[in-house]
């Protein structure tokens, strides 16, 4: 039971209502009974005074009785020890069994039993008013139940829309405040999807158009004479185009759209993908690459290898000397390099944009982002410290 729940803080509020109202109802009862045992004992007590005084003998005594509405009662036995006392007093008792009183009066000479048959004043509205009473509360407490409802409701389509999905309806025709947060809700999801539509329409459509003169470009590029200015010119074409295949796959990370398909993959051959990515003339002198083993890991290949490729090239671009180690240690990859340690913390840096986008120095502050979102999808994540002039981050590949 969730004691934070607003149904749970209801219904125990409404548990210890009716609890409450059930003990006053019993103990008003039992008040109610013991006076009404009361006027039947008091009522007793005065034919009771009446006798002794007069000392009536039994004749007398039972004659004057049953014209009280009385009536003489021979099962004593079975009455007196099966029956209830509620009042006793010397001279006479006043008997409770099955729904009737008796009257027994005492004497040093003789005891005689009497039914009472007479009717006293009771109420039963009482058990009208807590029925009542009852019922109002379970049709309140029910009541309530079912507007807090949709809230329920619109926990799941906020859940949906937080993994993605864009296809919710939490409109609602009530009236209630809870229905203009419904409402209001699912225009700001019409609106959200509206603008990421357009977003990725916008991306997808300047992708496209690119890709057109790129293709040209590639094809001119083969018409060059000079084998040395043909294949800079190739390479250029080949690394634009990657590039923008680079943008979409980032594009729908971001967007959550990515459908990812892992499959077993040699960590080295995932290090080496990376490199070419870069596509960096003489690598070998400025990546170092040490004790990086051939144990598969589970991935994506196309999108760790990402994710792996902005690590380099982030410490490429913020290095002292433009090199960087990489290397593998107790279950992580390391990426070493000399520089000035960050300003902030490493979760900073996971958000987007966080850097001064007016500096020529720096991108867009989307590189550790576009790593944490891919990490966070492979259930791995990233680690920093600074040690000795040195920059490490560290993708922790198991838990």
């Amino acid at each position: 039971m969730n004691l934070n729940s607003l149904i749970t803080k209801i219904t125990l509020i409404f548990l210890f209502t009716i609890s409450l109202f059930i003990a006053v109802f019993i103990f008003y009862i039992k008040y109610e009974k013991e006076s009404y045992f009361l006027q039947v004992s008091n009522y007793h007590e005065k034919i009771s005074n009446y006798i002794h005084q007069n000392r009536l003998p039994p004749s007398s005594l039972t004659a004057y009785v049953q014209e009280l509405n009385f009536e003489q009662e021979f099962d004593v036995r079975n009455i007196l020890d099966n029956g209830n006392v509620v009042f006793s007093k010397r001279g006479f008792e006043t008997i409770e069994f099955e729904n009737s009183f008796y009257l027994h009066i005492l004497t040093p000479r003789f005891r005689i039993l009497f039914k009472d048959l007479g009717i006293y004043e009771t109420n039963n509205y009482d058990y009208v008013f807590f029925s009542l009473v009852l019922i109002l509360l379970f049709i309140i407490y029910f009541w309530l139940i079912k507007s807090i409802k949709p809230l329920v409701t619109l926990k799941e389509e906020i859940n949906k829309f937080s993994n993605g999905n864009m296809n919710i309806d939490c409109k609602s025709d009530k009236k209630d405040e809870i229905a203009e947060v419904a409402n209001e809700f699912d225009n700001a999801v019409k609106q959200i999807s509206l603008l990421l539509n357009s977003r990725q329409l916008f991306l997808r459509t300047i992708m496209h158009e690119l890709k057109t003169p790129i293709a040209k470009g590639r094809i001119v590029s083969e018409l060059i004479d000079d084998d040395k200015q043909k294949n800079r010119m190739i390479t250029i074409f080949e690394r634009l185009e990657f590039q923008i295949n680079d943008f979409s796959r980032i594009e729908q990370v971001v967007s959550k759209n990515y459908n990812i398909v892992k499959y077993p993959c040699k960590i080295n051959t995932l290090i080496n993908n990376s490199i070419n990515m870069l596509m960096i003339e003489k690598s070998d002198e400025k990546i170092f690459i040490e004790n990086i083993s051939t144990k598969n890991i589970n991935v994506d290949k196309d999108l760790f290898s990402m994710a792996v490729k902005n690590l380099i090239d982030n410490a490429l671009k913020y290095s002292y000397n433009n090199k960087v180690q990489i290397k593998e240690e107790n279950g992580k990859l390391l990426f070493i390099s000399k520089g000035k340690a960050l300003e902030k913390s490493i979760e900073e840096y996971f958000k987007p944009f966080h850097n001064d986008t007016k500096s020529k120095n720096h991108g867009m502050g989307l590189g550790l982002y576009i790593v944490f979102e891919i990490l966070k999808i492979h259930d791995m994540y990233l680690e920093y410290e600074y040690n000795g002039n040195e920059n490490i981050f560290k993708i922790v590949m198991s838990k």
